[in-house]
């Protein structure tokens, strides 16, 4: 079968539309709802609305690598989830709303490709094993699945990847293509799951030689040449800044990757561990190039040995985004559990538990991320619209500052974000220490007249305002099952004098 013939088999596709279902649903509540980007989501989108403009990204998000290795700035490895997002928001004219719909169909995307993959690798017991492993993501993320949020690409990515993986390892050759663009959007949304990325592109690499000259790997020369292709655009912005940044990313990066605290006893115990558990399946006829479903075994045990091993080396907290991996590593338990259930008397009627009992996932669980999304978009939507009133007194540049936790971590982003959208020539100091890819909006670069937006939170004392600046006084809605930080109840707009 060709990869088009897998993508129109059945199995999968029932699946795909149950786990699609509530990312839907959320779509339409966020966009109905007036979801605005803030926090790390507005950098995400000032990023998305810059990759058709004269400062195209070549890397990913910020990341808080300064915070755990002193003086080491590096940036996630690259933008791929910013180019995939920029076409739907710049013809939209910079809608938030875009960023919304352009997530759900990046992630709806990814899921269906997963689950094809998996389907094509281990038929329907693959596919349903898959869906399942995704679908524990879903009560627990919620709604937050359709932002723009790095972590969450990486993570459904990553699952299709380890699936499109598997079904090269059954001797499907002609998703190399798919996996390469997986693998890619899931090594460069988050440096958690860079290593593993890595690893896997090398294992598919080795594994599909071995297939090829034993001649069980089905890949024509088209096949070939298109991955080879993909995998060159999808890198062209990571290798551009390699080439042309002292010190590049990649630099940095392996500067954090070699500064972790570590745990040298648990890392022994993590390789041991698996290599024994390879070497045994390899004795058993289940290695990676065994070319049979149950390689799923080795694959995913792989996987889940580098994301350990990941974890141990982890420094000053980061080992806990290693958990974006969780899903692909539960295949190791989804597939001999959906293997024993389709062998039961019983598998029709537990079928319909497991459905059942995701929606009650859905219905019942509490969802504490969905629940930070939506407190922390609602007082970031009040302060965007009051702040674009103000900004229409505005000609020339305009520089964001801003003092108060939630003016900080959220507030101040989103109006910036917003402003930006507007077309307005925005600049603005960024959230963490260190140079970033937009340090070219730093107000330091800017020397024509302009005006300062000072954003500032506070819980129930304002800060003194310059003399003749203009402060617009919002209140901030309440929730109090998602409090502001710093209990923050009040944000003034303070709109200085030009300068």
């Amino acid at each position: 079968m060709t990869l088009r013939d897998d993508l129109r088999s059945r199995p999968w596709l029932i699946a795909w539309i149950l786990l699609v279902l509530p990312l839907a649903w959320w779509t339409v509540q966020l966009v109905a709802g007036g979801w605005v980007p803030h926090g790390d989501t507005a950098v995400a989108a000032v990023r998305v609305h810059d990759v058709f403009g004269a400062h195209t990204p070549l890397l990913g998000m910020p990341s808080t690598s300064g915070l755990a290795v002193e003086g080491v700035h590096a940036h996630h490895p690259g933008p791929l989830q910013f180019q995939l997002l920029a076409p739907l928001y710049a013809l939209t004219g910079h809608a938030p709303w875009a960023l919304v719909v352009g997530s759900f169909v990046l992630i709806a995307t990814l899921l269906a490709l997963a689950l094809a993959a998996a389907n094509a690798a281990g038929g329907r017991r693959g596919a349903i094993a898959v869906a399942v492993a995704q679908a524990v993501a879903l009560p627990v993320v919620g709604a937050g699945l359709v932002t723009p949020w790095n972590p969450w690409v990486a993570m459904v990515a990553f699952t299709a990847a380890v699936a499109s993986g598997w079904a090269i390892l059954v001797g499907r050759g002609g998703w190399w293509p798919v996996f390469i663009v997986t693998v890619s959007v899931a090594a460069q949304s988050h440096l958690a799951l860079a290593p593993a990325s890595v690893v896997l592109g090398v294992v598919a690499l080795v594994a599909s030689v071995v297939l090829w000259r034993a001649g069980r790997l089905q890949m024509s020369r088209g096949t070939v040449i298109l991955t080879a292709a993909l995998g060159l655009v999808c890198w062209v912005a990571p290798l551009a800044d390699v080439a042309t940044r002292r010190p590049h990313n990649l630099e940095l990066l392996l500067r954090v990757a070699g500064a972790g605290d570590g745990a040298p006893v648990l890392s022994v115990v993590v390789l041991a561990g698996a290599g024994a558990l390879l070497w045994w399946l390899h004795r058993h006829g289940g290695g990676v190039a065994s070319g049979r479903p149950s390689v799923v075994v080795p694959w995913v045990a792989i996987v889940t040995a580098v994301l350990l091993l990941s974890a141990t080396r982890a420094g000053g907290g980061r080992a806990g985004y290693i958990a974006i991996g969780l899903p692909a590593v539960l295949i190791l338990l989804t597939w001999p559990v959906v293997g024993w259930w389709s062998r039961s008397r019983h598998a029709r009627a537990a079928a319909g538990v497991l459905v059942a009992v995701v929606a009650l996932g859905l219905l019942l669980v509490p969802r504490p991320f969905e629940r930070l999304i939506g407190a922390d978009a609602d007082r970031a939507a009040v302060v965007v619209e009051r702040a674009r009133q103000v900004a229409r007194g505005i000609d020339g540049p305009v520089v964001i500052r801003s003092t108060g936790s939630t003016a900080w971590a959220d507030i101040a982003p989103a109006v910036y974000a917003a402003l930006l959208a507007d077309g307005r020539e925005v600049y603005f100091e960024p959230r963490v220490d260190g140079q970033r890819e937009d340090d070219f909006r730093h107000p330091r670069h800017l020397d024509a007249p302009h005006r300062t937006l000072l954003v500032d939170s506070y819980a129930d004392r304002p800060q003194p305002a310059p003399e003749g600046a203009v402060v617009e006084r919002v209140e901030l809605p309440e929730r109090p099952d998602a409090p502001a930080p710093g209990g923050d109840r009040y944000v003034d707009l303070v709109l200085t004098p030009p300068r």
